[in-house]
């Protein structure tokens, strides 16, 4: 009985598996015929362009499962777009909101229409697209609406129009990434001044996030180090720093000094970034924190520093680790003499560890 079971699970997965990889055939085909489509009929190769499209037609409606025929259509849509066969594409745009009203549940439908969002906006239909996104009810797919509409104002470079959009999205994480993104594109554009505005505006939205504010803060600095801002990007650091000391309940606490010695060991203030480690009361979350610390001094070339803060690590398994990176960089150095006394108490320590542990494995199992 159970043999009998067990093949006709794995016989189910084999099928599983066999439609998978059809599914991914035909979904590469139907990709490669919109582009080749595309390609054709902008190199006025008309009569071409056709045949191939109805070729994609075809296959596209011959898709089973009608949420995915749908999300198919808009990027066929989007294929007759590039190609300027817009009465075409508009035939396309007209018929996916039917189809999504006939999908169950309601939130396959809303899926589809924020997939026509971004469809509508990538051909310039931005009323259109805003006037679908208005009408989704799910937060998941208007989020998701409404930062494909937000991109696509900011490919066509009206920059105003993005971030009015982007005001409008209610998750504010989420109004912090696609800030950010704008003021990528700003900064990329050469406006300087309207980058550090929407980077502002950023900040603002993520300093009153309460529990995931450190996270969206460190998202602010890491964009500002991207672009060349280190002093706002460091001032943004030293406020995710005092936020974090603040927090009140232990697992937001925990998870906010955990992010924000990462962040400040890459930023290279390591003594501020031990203190955050050393903050920490999870257990083995302090050493892991050490044990970064000491490969990014090692790195530095801070070797002094590094070598006291690696032996200073209570646990055995971290402290050999930690000690692996110090040995590792002053091999890398040319300081062989300094390294191997060091690599062999890292090999040490590790063996410690390792018999430790089992000798626990095995107090359990007793």
């Amino acid at each position: 009985m159970i043999t009998g079971l067990k093949q006709a699970f794995k016989h189910l997965q084999s099928v599983m598996e066999v439609a998978s990889c059809m599914d991914f055939v035909e979904t590469r085909r139907r990709q490669e015929l919109r582009d080749r489509a595309v390609e054709l009929a902008i190199a006025n190769r008309d009569s071409e362009a056709s045949a191939v499209f109805a070729e994609a037609t075809t296959a596209t409606r011959s898709i089973r499962k009608m949420s995915s025929r749908a999300i198919a259509l808009c990027e066929l849509a989007t294929a007759f777009h590039r190609a300027h066969r817009h009465d075409e594409a508009q035939a396309l745009f007209a018929e996916i909101p039917q189809i999504a009203q006939s999908l169950w549940p309601a939130s396959s439908g809303e899926n589809v229409l924020s997939e026509l969002v971004a469809a509508l906006a990538q051909a310039g239909q931005f009323t259109e697209a805003a006037s679908v996104a208005a009408s989704l009810e799910g937060e998941r797919e208007c989020i998701k609406a409404l930062r494909s509409l937000a991109t696509a104002w900011t490919q066509a470079g009206n920059f105003e129009e993005a971030a009015n959009v982007i005001r409008s999205i209610t998750k504010r994480s989420e109004r912090v990434r696609a800030f950010l993104e704008l003021a990528l594109a700003l900064e990329s554009g050469d406006r300087p001044d309207e980058a550090s505005a929407i980077f502002a505006e950023a900040t603002t939205v993520a300093r009153g996030m309460e529990s995931c504010s450190v996270y969206s803060l460190l998202q602010v600095m890491t964009t500002l180090e991207r672009v060349n801002r280190p002093r706002e990007a460091d001032t943004v650091l030293t406020e995710a720093q005092t936020i974090a000391y603040s927090l009140g309940a232990p697992v937001q606490r925990e998870n906010s000094l955990n992010q924000l010695a990462t962040a400040l060991t890459q930023a290279g203030r390591f003594s501020e970034a031990i203190e955050a480690a050393r903050s920490m009361r999870y257990p083995s979350w302090p050493e892991k924190a050490l044990c970064e610390i000491v490969a990014a001094q090692a790195r530095s070339g801070q070797f002094c520093e590094a070598t006291a803060l690696a032996y200073s690590i209570g646990v055995d398994g971290y402290r050999a680790e930690a000690l692996n990176h110090l040995g590792t960089a002053l091999k890398l150095a040319n300081r062989d003499a300094e390294a191997s006394p060091i690599l062999a108490d890292a090999e040490k320590t590790m063996q410690a560890a390792l018999k430790a542990q089992a000798e626990e494995l095995a107090e359990e199992l007793d």
